[in-house]
């Protein structure tokens, strides 16, 4: 069971781009809650083209997959403009046909971009970070931020541990998992010749085995999170670099930037 260890921690704490890896955790995590605040801050329209030059270069600069801005861009029309068009489609239409003023939506166009906008920036700039940051770094600057909560009892390494062992199972075994609910579900739902009853038998049938299968899994993770010593599945260190210093010069010209802009100069 170590050996898996082992190999599975090579393997997720390399980042997907190794230049990433050079800008120190704590530094990218609080340019990363800036850039998610300032959105809320900016009022004039070019600030927000600025802001978005910015991460259009940040983009480039980590040399993020198109594969995964992809992903990320469906899944945030997915769970947020989705729901958010839905519902304000829903308000116009229940005003148009009551014309009562309590479905009534009293925010312009620009308001409603720049909701989603702010959005936008929150959902991007965590897609970027987690996406540049090996995973043994973030958890382990979890384990120093929450240091307070240590003072006064809470077992955060344990806690963390039990993370860290879930995040390497499902490191080790995610494409084989995917790989035998996609085949049984082909096996299940057939061709169209196959009844609607029998689908929905086999349907369930695959989700009762996934949970059976959880459930041995648990047991696994059980036994990593006793075995496993915390030093060995995540650690972070400060540490500054020159493109720590090139990235923090970058954002302080950007700030002074907007706050001209902002300000009329």
């Amino acid at each position: 069971m170590s050996d898996n260890i082992t190999l599975t921690k090579t393997d997720i704490n390399t980042p997907k781009n190794s230049k990433s890896m050079d800008i120190d955790g704590l530094i990218k995590f609080i340019l990363a809650i800036v850039l998610a605040i300032m959105p809320f801050l900016l009022e004039k329209q070019i600030s927000l083209g600025i802001l978005s030059v910015y991460l259009l270069i940040a983009t480039l600069v980590t040399r993020i997959k198109f594969r995964t801005l992809l992903i990320s861009t469906a899944s945030y029309c997915i769970i947020v403009l989705v729901p958010y068009l839905f519902g304000y489609l829903m308000s116009e239409l229940l005003y148009l046909f009551t014309n009562n003023e309590l479905f009534a939506y009293n925010q312009g166009s620009y308001e409603v971009f720049l909701r989603l906008f702010r959005l936008l920036v929150i959902w991007y700039v965590s897609i970027l970070y987690f996406h540049t940051t090996p995973m043994k770094t973030v958890i382990g600057l979890l384990d120093k931020l929450f240091f307070p909560l240590k003072l006064i009892g809470v077992p955060i390494k344990d806690y963390l541990k039990i993370v860290m062992c879930i995040v390497l199972d499902l490191k080790e075994k995610g494409s084989e998992i995917k790989n035998s609910f996609i085949e049984s579900a082909r096996s299940a739902l057939g061709g169209n010749k196959i009844k609607l009853k029998t689908k929905i038998k086999g349907i369930s049938h695959i989700i009762v085995s996934l949970l059976v299968n959880s459930f041995e899994k648990i047991n696994e993770i059980e036994s990593l999170v006793e075995n496993v010593n915390p030093d060995e599945l995540y650690n972070y260190k400060f540490k500054i670099s020159i493109r720590d210093i090139v990235v923090v010069l970058s954002f302080i010209i950007l700030i002074s930037a907007l706050l001209m802009v902002e300000k009329g100069y």
